[in-house]
């Protein structure tokens, strides 16, 4: 690591914005929405971020769009704002799909092409967030947005909406990597979630969309690296996805049986992430019930070993 990347990251160390791991709620960003994906009878909930990239698509992480362990999530629902309870105005999605080329590896140590949409079935009436066309470049400070949970094993993922200010340090093929010394993170939740650059009047441009994180030091979610899927490599298939879409929308609630499940096993801490019960004082991590809903210590066990998955190129 270069002398000027040290400085920085000491600059910015000393500024300590609030992490999303332990972070500070923010009622900014209102284009990143919350994702809840279920089955028919919303026993199995899992939950992801998403931008609003134009009226009726949201842009996500491609697993957040796919039933890789056969749960049987047929419902998509979204919602705008800060924070959700079970009074949430919500939208439903009539599709979502991922990236033609998406793949992960059975094993979890291969991820490509993690970026996927859902198609609402009606407009939000905001402003979509514009797309980065400029390259993030080493030791950029960007922002993360997710509905994640707030520490290692915690049950409160998307519920509320939180910001962290991280710095670029490197680079792994479409992705970008993120980490903070100071302990900011992303985690469970946060898969799909803009990173964002800010212009001096704290306009923001959509960088990327988190995909991975990487533990560090024995943690699920603290101390882990942010691996992001740029979008400055992508803007072509997202406008042309969007301009197709629009022109002649498919309303396939179902996509999951289009997508390839005999290789799609998640790796990212934050897909697999369900629920908290936002009524109960301390969240147990796994609101779920019914015997095909997985549990709690499954979805530990496949966090654990998404988070210690180092990924790499695919031969």
């Amino acid at each position: 690591m270069s002398l000027a990347l040290l400085s920085l990251l000491a600059a910015a160390r000393a500024e300590s914005p609030p992490p999303i791991v332990n972070g500070e709620l923010t009622s900014l960003y209102p284009q990143a929405v919350l994702l809840r994906h279920a089955d028919a009878g919303w026993s199995s909930v899992y939950i992801c971020t998403g931008t609003l990239v134009a009226p009726r698509w949201v842009l996500t992480a491609a697993h957040c769009t796919v039933d890789p362990y056969g749960y049987g999530l047929t419902e998509m629902h979204v919602s705008v704002g800060n924070a959700w309870t079970p009074d949430t105005p919500e939208i439903p999605a009539d599709d979502w799909f991922p990236h033609p080329d998406y793949y992960v590896s059975g094993d979890g140590s291969v991820i490509d092409h993690d970026l996927g949409f859902v198609h609402l079935s009606e407009a939000i009436e905001l402003d979509p967030i514009p797309l980065a066309t400029i390259p993030p470049s080493q030791g950029e400070i960007l922002r993360w947005v997710g509905w994640g949970a707030t520490g290692d094993y915690a049950g409160d993922s998307g519920y509320f909406k939180r910001y962290a200010d991280m710095p670029v340090v490197g680079f792994e093929d479409e992705f970008l990597l993120g980490y903070d010394f100071r302990g900011a993170a992303t985690c469970g939740g946060d898969s799909g979630g803009p990173v964002f650059r800010l212009d001096e009047a704290g306009a923001p441009t959509l960088v990327a969309a988190h995909s991975f994180g990487r533990d560090t030091d024995g943690t699920l979610c603290a101390g882990s690296t942010s691996g992001d899927t740029r979008v400055d490599l992508y803007v072509d298939w997202i406008e042309a996805t969007i301009a197709d879409g629009d022109a002649d929308t498919d309303t396939d609630t179902d996509s999951d049986t289009d997508t390839d499940t005999d290789t799609d096993t998640d790796t990212d801490a934050d897909a697999d992430t369900d629920a908290g019960n936002p009524d109960e004082d301390e969240p147990s991590g796994c609101a779920c019930d019914g015997a095909s809903a997985p549990t709690g210590s499954m979805l530990a066990t496949l966090t654990t070993l998404a988070l210690l998955a180092r990924r790499r190129r695919s031969a």
